[in-house]
C-alpha cells in the first residue's frame, strides 16, 4: 500500500507527483511517479536515498531532486524520459527543484536541511529569489510561462509569495497561522494551502480575491498545482498520516467574483 501526494498536471489526462509506502515514520522514503492516461510509471533516480519528482511541462520534461546520504544532500534533475540531467547550485549541499516553464527554466530552493534561499535556474545562470526581509527558509515552488514565480518563506510563521517583473507581493490568507503558495498558471490564478487553527485549506487568488476550498471531511487539503484549463491538483488527508491525491473540477474568473 502506499500514500500519494499529486504535485503537478499539464493536462487533463496526465498528472505527475510523489508516493510514500505506508511504514512507520521516519521511515518513509518518496518515489516519483508519472499517471498518462491512468497508467503509471515509477521514477526513481539510480542510486539516490529517494526522489522526488515536482513539475512537468508541456513537452513532456519532468524536473525534481533526488536526496543522497539519508536525504542530507540533493540535486536536482530534468528528466525527459530516457535519461537524467542533473544541476547543483555552487557549494550548497541541497539542490531542491520544484517547478519548471515550457522553456525549459526550473524554480526551487537551495542551501542545507538548516536553511534555503529561492531560485530561478535559466539556461546554466542561477538567480537567487528571496522577498524582503529575513528568513530561514525560502522556496520558489512554481513558474509560469510569463515569467511569474510563486513560492513561500519561513521563520515563525510561513507565509507566500508572488515575484514577477522584480516585485514581491505577499501570498497571505487573512487570519491565517500560516500560508504557502504552490502553483500559478498563465492566467495568473496562484494556489496554495493555509492553516488555520488545527485545520487546513487549499485557497485560490487571483487579483487579491482569495476563495477557500477544502475536500469533504478531510482535516487537510494541500493544493499543489494548477494547470492552463484551471484545474487544480493536490492532496488530502483524514489525520496528517495518510494522503490521496485530488484533481478539482477547473476554477475560473467567475469563480473570484
Amino acid at each position: 500500500m502506499c500514500q500519494v501526494r499529486e504535485k503537478l498536471l499539464c493536462r487533463a489526462s496526465i498528472l505527475l507527483g510523489t508516493w510514500w509506502e505506508i511504514t512507520p515514520l521516519p521511515f518513509r522514503v518518496p518515489h516519483g511517479f508519472l499517471s498518462v492516461n491512468g497508467v503509471f510509471s515509477y521514477l526513481d533516480y539510480p542510486g539516490a536515498y529517494d526522489t522526488l519528482t515536482n513539475g512537468i511541462n508541456d513537452s513532456g520534461t519532468i524536473v525534481g531532486y533526488a536526496e543522497f546520504s539519508g536525504g542530507t544532500t540533493a540535486l536536482g534533475f530534468f528528466y525527459d524520459g530516457v535519461s537524467y540531467t542533473t544541476f547543483h547550485r555552487g557549494n550548497n549541499s541541497g539542490t531542491y527543484a520544484l517547478a519548471i516553464d515550457n522553456a525549459g527554466d526550473a524554480a526551487g530552493g537551495s542551501g542545507t536541511l538548516g536553511e534555503t534561499i529561492g531560485f530561478e535556474l535559466r539556461g546554466n545562470h542561477f538567480k537567487s529569489l528571496s522577498p524582503p526581509g529575513s528568513y530561514v527558509y525560502v522556496y520558489a515552488t512554481a513558474i509560469n510561462n510569463l515569467g511569474e514565480v510563486v513560492g513561500w518563506t519561513a521563520t515563525s510563521v510561513e507565509n507566500g509569495f508572488a515575484y514577477k517583473n522584480g516585485k514581491y507581493q505577499t501570498i497571505s490568507v487573512s487570519g491565517a497561522n500560516d500560508t504557502e503558495a504552490h502553483g500559478v498558471n498563465d492566467g495568473g490564478v496562484i494556489v496554495g494551502w493555509y492553516l488555520m487553527g488545527s485545520s487546513v485549506y487549499g485557497f485560490a487568488v487571483m487579483k487579491g480575491k482569495y476563495v477557500s476550498f477544502g475536500y469533504p471531511g478531510a482535516a487537510g487539503t494541500l493544493p499543489s498545482g494548477i494547470n492552463a484549463s484551471g484545474q487544480i491538483v493536490g492532496s488530502y488527508t483524514f489525520d496528517f498520516s495518510t494522503y490521496h491525491g485530488f484533481v478539482t473540477s477547473p476554477i475560473t474568473a467567475e469563480d473570484f467574483q
